[in-house]
């Protein structure tokens, strides 16, 4: 398992919602998939008529070229309930990398209008996708890495924090 490129693809998955979300005026960001096979990157939106639809479309796609790619990353807007009960916007990401028994969970809260991330991303997953606790470092440097590469995100990222 690559975790250098497993938490790059993360970071950059991160940095470049965080860029689509602060131009998108509160509009639903659509769900996307950055596939990776070497140094070769390609990006795939799916638009359809629901939110549902776009997923559904996506993760049919993952799972169609997923044995011939070296790592994935997917990425879509959602929300969680907090511990008040109150409901949060997320950015909901799946990432997948060869070595890993399941893809990596994770989501990181936003404020929509005016944007804004809300705290550090949150891993649901970490042990269970086939990381060890002791990869959780090389992880966090990997994504801080991934998100610097986005040159446009990087740029505002700081200012993008509560």
């Amino acid at each position: 398992m690559n975790i250098e490129l497993i938490g790059n693809i993360v970071g950059l998955i991160l940095a470049h919602s965080a860029y689509i979300g602060s131009g998108q005026d509160g509009e639903l960001m659509v769900p996307y998939v950055i596939f990776q096979s070497g140094e070769s990157r390609e990006l795939q939106n799916f638009e359809a008529d629901t939110q549902q639809q776009a997923v559904d479309l996506a993760h049919e796609t993952i799972e169609k070229y997923q044995h011939l790619v070296d790592v994935w990353a997917y990425a879509q807007e959602g929300l969680v309930t907090l511990g008040d009960g109150s409901k949060q916007d997320v950015y909901l990401i799946k990432a997948w990398g060869q070595g890993l028994s399941e893809p990596i969970q994770l989501y990181q809260m936003f404020q929509p209008k005016p944007f804004k991330l809300i705290g550090n991303i949150k891993m649901l997953n970490f042990e269970d996708a086939g990381f060890r606790l002791e990869q959780a470092e090389a992880f966090h440097s990997a994504l801080d890495a991934g998100i610097t590469s986005h040159q446009k995100a990087n740029e505002k990222w700081e200012g993008w924090f509560e």
